[in-house]
C-alpha cells in the first residue's frame, strides 16, 4: 500500500504541476501572464521527479541514522526501483496523451509555436531505462557476490574496507551527471532572476511537505511505534514505520535525470530548457535531503531519550 502511494499519488501531482504550466504559458501568450519569469523547463522537471521512484543510497543513509529499519529501507528502495522503470514511462506516456507535454511560444513578430510528444513512445523509454537503471543495479550486485565468493569470506575485495571509496566514486558519478545535465541550460539558468530560483525550492519544499502530509497519517496508523509507560510519544512511528515514511516521501535524483535525457525536445522546446529541467530536480532533492536530515536526526535524538529514561529506575516516594 505504502508503495502504491510512492508510485500513484505523487505522479498524480505531476498532472497538477503540467495544468499549471499550461494555464501559465495561455496566460503568457495573451498577455497577461502572471508566472512569465517561471520558465517552462521547471515545470517538466518538477513533473518528471514526481514520477519516479525513491532515493537510493541517501534514503537509506537517512533511515539508519534516525535509527529505522534499514534493512526494510533498502528492500523498498530495490522494489519501487524496479516497479520504477516500468511505471515511470507509462506515467509520463499518459501526460503526454493528456497533451500536457506542450510548450507554446510567442515570438517577436507575435507569431505562437506550439511543440509536443502526444504519441510518446514509452516502449523506448522503457528500454532504455532498464538499459540505464536495471541493468547496472543487477551488474553490480552480481559482481559484489563473485568478489565475495572468490575470496571465500570475503578477503578478496572487502567492501566494508573499501565502503569509503565507493561511496566517493557514487557521488563523483552524480556530480558528473548533473553538471552534463545542467551545463545544457547554462546561458538560461544565468539569465534567471531571484524570484524564480527562489520560487523553485519553495516548490521543492512544498512538494516534499505535501508527500509527508500524505504518508504520515498511513504510517501511523499502521506501524504506530508501541511505547512503554515512560514515554507516551503516541505520534513517533516504529522503524519500520520511519523507513517507510521517508522513503515513499523522497524521490532519486539519478533516474529522474535518466528520463530528462531521454525525453524528446519537443517535450522542452529546447535544449536550454532541458538544463532548466536538470535543475528543477536538483534543487528539490536538496531541499528533501535537508529535511529528512532534520527528522532523522530528530527521531535519533527522540529514540536515545526514550533508551536512558528506560534504564534509569523509577523514583520512589
Amino acid at each position: 500500500e505504502r508503495e502504491f502511494g510512492d508510485k500513484h499519488v505523487s505522479p498524480c501531482l505531476g498532472f497538477l504541476i503540467l495544468l499549471g504550466g499550461r494555464a501559465s504559458q495561455d496566460n503568457n501568450n495573451n498577455g497577461n501572464g502572471a508566472m512569465h519569469w517561471f520558465p517552462w523547463g521547471f515545470f517538466v522537471g518538477l513533473c518528471i521527479l514526481a514520477t519516479v521512484p525513491t532515493t537510493l543510497s541517501s534514503g537509506v543513509t537517512l533511515v539508519a541514522i534516525g535509527k529505522g529499519n534499514a534493512a526494510l529501507a533498502l528492500m523498498i528502495v530495490v522494489v519501487t526501483n524496479a516497479l520504477g522503470v516500468v511505471v515511470t514511462p507509462l506515467w509520463i506516456q499518459a501526460y503526454a496523451a493528456a497533451s500536457l507535454l506542450i510548450r507554446t511560444s510567442t515570438t517577436s513578430t507575435s507569431t505562437t509555436t506550439t511543440t509536443s510528444i502526444s504519441n510518446l513512445d514509452s516502449t523506448s523509454l522503457l528500454i532504455n531505462l532498464v538499459l540505464t537503471v536495471l541493468v547496472p543495479l543487477v551488474a553490480g550486485k552480481v559482481v559484489r557476490e563473485i568478489l565475495h565468493c572468490v575470496g571465500g569470506d570475503g578477503s578478496f575485495f572487502d567492501m566494508q574496507t573499501h565502503k569509503r571509496w565507493l561511496v566517493h566514486v557514487s557521488s563523483l558519478s552524480l556530480i558528473i551527471i548533473v553538471w552534463m545535465n545542467v551545463s545544457v541550460g547554462e546561458a538560461q539558468l544565468k539569465a534567471q532572476n531571484g524570484k524564480s530560483i527562489s520560487t523553485l525550492v519553495a516548490l521543492g519544499i512544498l512538494f516534499h511537505l505535501t508527500l509527508l502530509a500524505l504518508n504520515a497519517p498511513v504510517v501511523l496508523v499502521t506501524m504506530r511505534k508501541q511505547h512503554t509507560t515512560a514515554s507516551r510519544r503516541w505520534w513517533l512511528p516504529s522503524k519500520e514505520g520511519k523507513a517507510a515514511l521517508l522513503l515513499t516521501s523522497q524521490k532519486t535524483l539519478p533516474v529522474s535525470l535518466t528520463v530528462l535525457s531521454l525525453l524528446p525536445s519537443a517535450a522542452f522546446g529546447s535544449e536550454e530548457q532541458r538544463g532548466l529541467a536538470a535543475v528543477a530536480c536538483v534543487v528539490p532533492h536538496v531541499c528533501q535531503l535537508f529535511m529528512d536530515g532534520a527528522i532523522a536526526s530528530y527521531w535519533a535524538g527522540v529514540d536515545a531519550d526514550e533508551e536512558q529514561a528506560e534504564a534509569t529506575p523509577a523514583e520512589e516516594f
